[in-house]
C-alpha cells in the first residue's frame, strides 16, 4: 500500500541541502502521555558522507516500568544519495513483540519484510524508507520539492499514509522555544492512528518532537531533552 506524503519543502526558507546534520549527533527525549513521564529515548546518528546509520531506543522508567516494562531498540541502516537518505536494513527488538525487519535490494527492486516467523517479499519503489529513517530524511532532503511520494516498511506491512506540512510552531522544549516545522498524518475518518513529528529550522531539520496516536486514543509525545553532537 502507498505512503504519499506532502511535504510542502517549498515553505522551507533557504536549501535544506546547504548544511547536512553533524556526523555524530546524540538526541534524547522524553516519553509522556499528557502530563504523566512514561520513559526516554535516545537516538544516534551516525553518518559519513556515503552511509547513515541511526539507532533509536527507547525504554519505561520510574513508575510506568513497574506496570508495564517496555524496552524497543530500532536501526536503520543505508547510504546517502544525491536524493538523500536510501536505506538498506531495518530492525526492530521489542521486548514485547517479535522480531521485526526490512532489507531493501534496490538492484532486484524488492524488499523483504520479516515479522517475527512470517517473511514475505513485495514490490520496492523509490522513496521507499523504514520509521526509523523517515523523520530524518527531511535533514537529507537534497533538493526542494512541493510533493514527494514516500513508501515505508516497518517490517510487518506496508501502510498509507498521507502527510502534509501543518506549518512553522515555536516548540517549547527543556532547550528553550525551537522554531520549528510541523508535519501531520492526515488521517481518513475510519483511521484512529496518527503520527506527527517537529523538525528543528536551526538544528538541520532533526526531529525534536514525535506524537504518536495510538489506535485507542493514547497520545505518546517524545519531546527532546538535549542534542549532542559527537
Amino acid at each position: 500500500m502507498k505512503y504519499a506524503i506532502l511535504l510542502a519543502l517549498l515553505l522551507i526558507a533557504g536549501p535544506v541541502a546547504a548544511a547536512q546534520p553533524p556526523q555524530k549527533v546524540q538526541i534524547d527525549y522524553s516519553v509522556t502521555s499528557g502530563s504523566m513521564q512514561l520513559g526516554e529515548g535516545h537516538d544516534f546518528l551516525e553518518h559519513d558522507g556515503r552511509k547513515y546509520s541511526v539507532i533509536s531506543e527507547t525504554k519505561t522508567v520510574g513508575v510506568a516500568a513497574l506496570f508495564y516494562k517496555l524496552n524497543v531498540r530500532r536501526e536503520s541502516r543505508g547510504s546517502l544519495t544525491t536524493a538523500g537518505l536510501r536505506p538498506l536494513q531495518f530492525e526492530e527488538n521489542n521486548s514485547r513483540k517479535p522480531r521485526r525487519a526490512a532489507d531493501f535490494d534496490w538492484d532486484a527492486g524488492q524488499i523483504k519484510l520479516t515479522d517475527g516467523d512470517r517473511i514475505e517479499t513485495a514490490p520496492l519503489a523509490t522513496n521507499t524508507y523504514d520509521p526509523t529513517s523517515l523523520p530524518y530524511a527531511f535533514a537529507f532532503a537534497q533538493s526542494k520539492q512541493d510533493t514527494m511520494k514516500v513508501f515505508v516498511a516497518d517490517g510487518k506491512r506496508l501502510a498509507d499514509y498521507e502527510y502534509s506540512m501543518v506549518g512553522k510552531e515555536t516548540l517549547k522544549t527543556p532547550l528553550g522555544e525551537l522554531e520549528t516545522l510541523h508535519f501531520q498524518k492526515v488521517r481518513d475518518a475510519d483511521d484512529k492512528r496518527g503520527l506527527e513529528f517537529w523538525l528543528s529550522v536551526d538544528h538541520h531539520y532533526l526531529p525534536v518532537k514525535i506524537r504518536y496516536v495510538e489506535k485507542n486514543g493514547t497520545v505518546l509525545d517524545s519531546t527532546v531533552t538535549s542534542i549532542t553532537i559527537h
